[in-house]
């Protein structure tokens, strides 16, 4: 299969990657069991980006479920503190062969899982970083919650979006047994 115009081929972690000219220096992140992420420099909005590349998006009905339901949540995420989608794209020229799937979204340096367990936060970035999760997200754990360097936190992952009055109350109940 030759590559199509404007995209370029990539090997990495044995994975090869078809991807728009505009995404440069693929970077390897990270991986798991619904796809693998590198991040990118994104030349027509001058940032990095990170690309996931969807692992087997249509390789069944539940796959292909799947894929929607992460697009279909990830195009209506408008949030400054939930990960958005930038991009979605194909290196296929024809439905033929249509079978990968990549999404472009902001990226984030690390996950907060990562960040509480190397190091001790002030009380002031705890605040800062609860105040964003509070903004209305539910359903969080903090292996999907990234954090960049500037502190600024989204969440990584498609969660549900809830009313904040459910939240605060969510939030006031789970956390009260430690503020006492």
């Amino acid at each position: 299969m030759s590559t199509r115009p404007g995209f370029y081929r990539q090997e990495l972690n044995k994975t090869v990657w078809e991807v728009p000219e505009r995404y440069q220096n693929l970077t390897p992140v990270g991986s798991g069991a619904y796809g693998s992420v590198c991040s990118a420099y994104d030349v027509r909005l001058r940032q990095k980006v990170a690309v996931k590349k969807l692992s087997r998006p249509f390789q069944s009905l539940i796959h292909s479920r799947r894929t929607y339901r992460e697009l279909r949540l990830l195009k209506h995420m408008k949030h400054e503190n939930v990960i958005g989608l930038l991009d979605v794209f194909t290196p296929a020229a024809s439905l033929e062969e249509f079978n990968e799937v990549y999404l472009v979204t902001n990226l984030m340096g690390a996950d907060l899982n990562n960040i509480v367990k190397f190091q001790r936060l002030s009380d002031e970035h705890v605040q800062f970083l609860i105040y964003q999760l509070l903004r209305g997200l539910k359903d969080l754990k903090p292996s999907n919650v990234a954090v960049n360097e500037d502190c600024e936190l989204r969440v990584r992952k498609t969660p549900l979006l809830m009313p904040f009055q459910s939240i605060h109350t969510t939030f006031l109940n789970y956390h009260s047994a430690f503020l006492l």
